[in-house]
């Protein structure tokens, strides 16, 4: 078979699943549009901080799911392993611009740190545990990420190392860095809240 095909597949898959608003569909059930509180951002972090702890990890564990499962499923259908690591970025694409809530997402660090266990194995074990630390004391989505990737990307080194696994964490690394540098610390700096005032 043509491996494009299948990679092609994948790509859109991940996509796809990177565009499922777990965020915005949790909180809607519960009463509360997550584009008006907070950061406005529709993602873990901003429920953490102002919907509740529960709701927060709740997300977060489900982002991570969308990640780990376009992985899983290219490598199933058969995607070459090389090819793996940018069907991981897929999905975070998925979530900055999620077809489903026109193209205004969130900041993909659950999905990233997915898309990383997908391609880490055991010692991602590792990672979502430092993922959710940093997560709490950052309360920023992008910055966790950022010190998340440094740190995924020291243990891949030190304990193979499996070089498309580093590929994978340095590509969802950059993405995350790249969106820090571009969108986050800009906005900061503004003190804009983009869509904190925007109602659907």
């Amino acid at each position: 078979m043509n491996p494009y095909i299948p990679l092609a597949a994948s790509l859109t898959l991940a996509y796809i699943i990177g565009s499922i608003p777990v965020a915005v569909i949790l909180t809607r059930a519960q009463g509360i549009d997550i584009f008006a509180v907070g950061t406005g951002n529709p993602g873990a972090s901003n429920v953490f901080r102002e919907v509740g702890r529960w709701q927060g990890a709740t997300v977060f564990l489900l982002d991570i799911a969308k990640g780990i499962a376009p992985v899983y499923i290219a490598r199933w259908i058969g995607t070459p392993d090389i090819l793996l690591p940018i069907v991981a970025a897929a999905t975070v694409i998925g979530v900055w611009f999620p077809v489903f809530l026109r193209f205004r997402g969130g900041a993909g660090l659950a999905a990233g740190v997915g898309g990383v266990m997908a391609l880490q194995g055991m010692w991602a074990i590792a990672t979502v545990g430092a993922g959710i630390a940093l997560l709490a004391i950052l309360r920023s989505g992008p910055r966790a990420a950022a010190g998340l990737a440094a740190l995924a990307l020291g243990i891949a080194l030190l304990t193979g190392p499996d070089w498309n696994v580093i590929f994978g964490i340095a590509l969802i690394g950059a993405l995350m860095l790249a969106r820090l540098a571009l969108v986050e610390i800009p906005r900061d700096r503004r003190g804009d809240r983009p869509d904190s005032q925007r109602r659907h």
